[in-house]
């Protein structure tokens, strides 16, 4: 069953405006556990590179990106997790926002 043709299926369902939003805020109130979830799990991974290196998570993208650190396979696994955080931080912040 396609998205939208659900979400309809909740309009009819919750005819009451007032009831369907609250449902939709519990949805969303789930999404953002998850997302806090999954944020702290990732998290870790760029803490221990941090330690590991002794530079900040993000001089080391700026520095990375820039080309300075070189190609070891350390520094792409460290981009990717911070990419990872990065993107997961701003969802969390646009969901909270929404709530």
């Amino acid at each position: 069953m396609e998205t939208a043709h659900k979400l309809e299926l909740l309009k009819d369902i919750y005819s009451n405006e007032e009831e369907l939003d609250q449902i939709l805020g519990k949805l969303l109130d789930l999404a953002l556990s998850r997302l806090y979830l999954r944020l702290r799990r990732y998290e870790r991974g760029p803490s221990e590179f941090e330690k590991r290196h002794g530079m900040e998570s993000a001089a080391f993208y700026e520095r990375f990106e820039a080309g300075e650190l070189g190609d070891a396979m350390d520094f792409f696994e460290w981009a990717g997790l911070y990419e990872l955080c990065q993107n997961l931080r701003e969802k969390t912040q646009h969901l909270e926002q929404t709530l």
